[in-house]
């Protein structure tokens, strides 16, 4: 599988699980809870078991969950909470603004593989970068697969925190 592929398959699927799980007006329960996160981290173990861990790989993979905690802030942020007044249940509501932060990313990783392999001065540049910071190519598939658990990780901690402090109104973004 080249690596054009691998970033389709792997972007399609947790894309497509968080849509699926999260979009639209959806009953906050443990349910909507575990799926992203038991998902994202099968896939992630998949992709993270070998990946390289020296020295300044560990940075790169920081830069990634700081990349992936900046999305996760703003599909919090575009996640909005409802309480019925009648049952108390909570509802998430996730529209247009969290499908186009979602797409982003998506968009953010497949652009980049795709200039990587089809754009020669990105690919030219690319390499120089890589060489001069020491970087192997095995770290950047890493990089993405963090950056998108960092992003599942830290919606799921933030709404979990708004729900667990909400009133039994309507709680607002």
């Amino acid at each position: 599988m080249t690596d054009m592929q691998q970033a389709l398959t792997v972007s399609g699927l947790i894309f497509g699980i968080v849509m699926m799980s999260q979009y639209g007006r959806r009953e906050y329960n443990w349910h909507r809870v575990l799926l992203p996160l038991s998902s994202t981290a099968t896939v992630g173990y998949f992709y993270l078991k070998g990946m390289p861990i020296q020295a300044v790989d560990w940075v790169v993979y920081g830069v990634g969950a700081l990349v992936g905690l900046a999305f996760g802030l703003v599909a919090s942020a575009t996640t909005g909470l409802d309480r019925d007044a009648t049952d108390g249940r909570t509802y998430t509501r996730c529209g247009t603004w969290f499908l186009t932060t979602w797409l982003a990313a998506v968009a953010l990783r497949i652009g980049f593989v795709y200039a990587a392999e089809h754009n020669t001065w990105f690919h030219q540049h690319l390499g120089e970068f890589l060489t001069e910071h020491d970087i192997i190519t095995d770290a950047i598939a890493p990089f993405f697969v963090i950056m998108a658990l960092a992003m599942v990780l830290t919606r799921v901690v933030l709404i979990g925190l708004r729900v667990s402090g909400a009133s039994p109104a309507r709680i607002s973004r």
